[in-house]
């Protein structure tokens, strides 16, 4: 039996950006892991069961590389599955065959900080559920996942994955951020060029030896008294719908679409120039500027973006010498605050606290994917 972990993550900055080619994104990966658990099969079958969503040992055989199921799934069941589905898949177009496998994942729960209530929260659980479910499938059947190659190796089959799940939208960066843990700055892959070469016909091994036109993973140090705060909303978000509308907008009025999307890229560069010279000052500045930006994104294409709760949390956070943001696609979740300063940190807190807005319970995650004992 083999257990493996996965953290979550929040977007930094650069979100709406990363979508398009070269484009920078800064994201840090959190203390909330999903956990997996994969141990020999009594049968040739395989079963899953998926703890937070009720799901007990779904009964399921591969066939021509496909997971098939022994019975017929509900609406929900599908839904529920499909992250796992696809994880399975990619593993095993990736292997070649596998052997039957029990698979059992779970959530990590958040807390908050006033109550320590247990809270979900959408911090890129379906990224993390799948780095893990590849990890421990690759781990099961005795192959590293400590070494970098081996990490990049589960990225790509984890963002293959993640990618043909969502429908063939999102950046993939969330999958990065759950792999290797900390603070990454981090560029797409050239979507079009995967998707090709999937449709070829080779084989998952070849696509994932290749070089990936376009990705850029790289570590970011972690600068002094960074403090990160997470706030939620009480409102769930589907990234997968808001970039659907989005890219209609986009088909109707590139021109504006790609002036936005251009001004944050060059923001993040400069971002991550201030990041290296630890010059928390400016920092904070043009984080408060991509914010602005995305205000202006989310009223020219009308995706809502920033939420008159986020717009609070923001609000607030810019008052105590910090700067609150949107974190990921927006329209609801979460909200992040970056202080260098526990003092302000803490009066954010406590007026988030006021206003009916629950402050999360986390901190960085340096390691990525691990095994658990």
């Amino acid at each position: 039996m083999v257990k493996v972990s996965a953290p979550e993550k929040v977007c930094i900055a650069g979100e709406w950006a990363v979508l398009e080619k070269g484009n920078p994104l800064i994201v840090a990966s959190i203390n909330k892991r999903i956990f997996a658990e994969v141990k020999e099969s009594k049968d040739e079958f395989i079963y899953i069961t998926i703890k937070d969503f009720g799901i007990q040992k779904l009964k399921a055989f591969i066939k021509n590389q496909k997971l098939f199921f022994e019975k017929k799934l509900t609406k929900e069941e599908k839904q529920h599955i499909l992250f796992i589905r696809f994880a399975i898949e990619s593993v095993v177009k990736y292997l070649g065959k596998i052997n039957s496998f029990e698979i059992t994942t779970w959530s990590e729960k958040t807390s908050s900080v006033s109550n320590e209530k247990s809270t979900f929260v959408g911090t890129g659980t379906s990224a993390a559920s799948t780095v893990a479910i590849v990890s421990g499938i690759l781990k099961f059947h005795n192959k590293d996942i400590k070494k970098k190659p081996s990490k990049g190796k589960i990225y790509k089959l984890s963002a293959i994955a993640h990618y043909l799940a969502q429908g063939k939208v999102g950046s993939g960066f969330g999958i990065a951020s759950s792999t290797f843990g900390g603070i990454i700055v981090y560029k797409r892959f050239d979507p079009s060029w995967l998707i090709k070469k999937i449709n070829s016909g080779i084989s998952f091994s070849e696509i994932v030896a290749m070089e990936w036109p376009d990705l850029y993973i790289n570590s970011l140090y972690i600068p002094p008294n960074f403090d990160l705060l997470l706030g939620w909303t009480g409102k769930l978000s589907s990234t997968t719908q808001m970039i659907k509308k989005m890219n209609k907008w986009k088909e109707i009025d590139g021109a504006k679409y790609r002036k936005i999307i251009k001004k944050i890229s060059i923001l993040i560069e400069k971002i991550i120039v201030s990041w290296k010279k630890e010059d928390k000052e400016k920092i904070i500045i043009l984080l408060r500027e991509n914010e602005n930006l995305l205000k202006e994104l989310g009223e020219k294409s009308g995706v809502d973006i920033e939420t008159k709760e986020l717009s609070l949390l923001s609000n607030i956070a810019n008052k105590y010498q910090g700067v609150g943001k949107v974190s990921g696609a927006g329209g609801g979740d979460c909200e992040i605050a970056i202080t260098f300063d526990k003092d302000e940190s803490k009066k954010i807190i406590n007026e988030w606290s006021a206003n009916g807005i629950e402050p999360i319970n986390i901190k960085l995650s340096i390691g990525g994917v691990k095994e658990e004992s």
